[in-house]
């Protein structure tokens, strides 16, 4: 890669993506030995600012990103489950200070990298709930190329969630963690979330409400605290959708980086 200053050179070590804990399908299915399904989801990102720590240093330099994310599901038996998530970045864009000071625009496209997880999930049944709890062993195979600057790493990286969930017939909470060690220049991540929802039925389908808080943290002191609501549809038992939006609350980047954003994500899945 070639930048025209030292400061795009300390940009290009910043982390762009998030590393998400959820896993196909919506977080929900299948439950049932053999089952399967995959899912699309668009995901659009805007970035207002970029920051050294919590100050806006450029104002205005901001960043947006669009990707579609291609995820799929195989469980053998209810507590053992493979799954794979494979991005593609349609068109991403940022806009970064040259050695003049002005606006230079980078851009990404392109194949982003794949995740593979193996979560392992303990099943209960208590009176008035249901739940699980989770442990999930995780690996980044890099695919992603080399363009102007990548959203994704493309790095090989292991990772490690953890996590616990139940829902009552109205009520669901869950939280979660995982952290990844690349083997590259990466710092060490990671991503934690609550999740607090209502479930609710209507004539032809059931869904559930959410507000969801999530805490990235890496080991270079940038952290991004967010949060928004989710709306998840069970349409059929065969069709299911959801769409989730969210804010950052507080933005903090250790190395400069683009922040203070927002991200939307829409998606649409089948299971069987």
């Amino acid at each position: 890669m070639r930048f025209t200053s030292g400061l795009c050179l300390l940009i290009s070590f910043a982390v762009s993506q998030h590393l998400k804990a959820d896993e196909p399908i919506m977080n929900m299915m299948p439950r049932w030995s053999g089952g399967w399904g995959y899912q699309f989801f668009y995901e659009h990102r805007r970035e207002n600012d970029l920051l050294q720590g919590s100050t806006a240093l450029h104002s205005g330099f901001s960043e947006e990103i669009n990707i579609f994310h291609f995820e799929g599901v195989y469980t053998w038996k209810k507590s053992i489950r493979l799954t794979a998530k494979l991005p593609y970045v349609i068109h991403a864009e940022r806009e970064v200070p040259d050695a003049t000071g002005n606006k230079l625009v980078q851009n990404d496209e392109g194949i982003g990298d794949l995740t593979l997880a193996l979560p392992l999930k303990k099943y209960f049944n208590l009176d008035g709930r249901s739940g699980s709890w989770s442990f999930k062993p995780m690996m980044i195979i890099p695919l992603s190329g080399s363009d102007d600057y990548e959203i994704y790493f493309n790095e090989w990286a292991n990772g490690l969630g953890l996590g616990y969930e139940f829902e009552t017939s109205n009520f669901y909470f869950g939280m979660g963690i995982n952290g990844w060690v690349f083997y590259g220049d990466m710092p060490f991540y990671s991503h934690s979330h609550i999740d607090l929802g209502y479930n609710f039925e209507t004539e032809q389908s059931n869904g559930s409400i959410f507000w969801e808080t999530d805490f990235h943290f890496e080991d270079d002191e940038s952290r991004t605290l967010s949060a928004g609501p989710a709306l998840y549809f069970n349409h059929n038992d065969t069709i299911h959708s959801r769409i989730e939006w969210k804010y950052d609350l507080v933005d903090h980047q250790g190395i400069l980086d683009h922040g203070n954003g927002n991200a939307i994500k829409v998606g649409i899945a089948w299971v069987f």
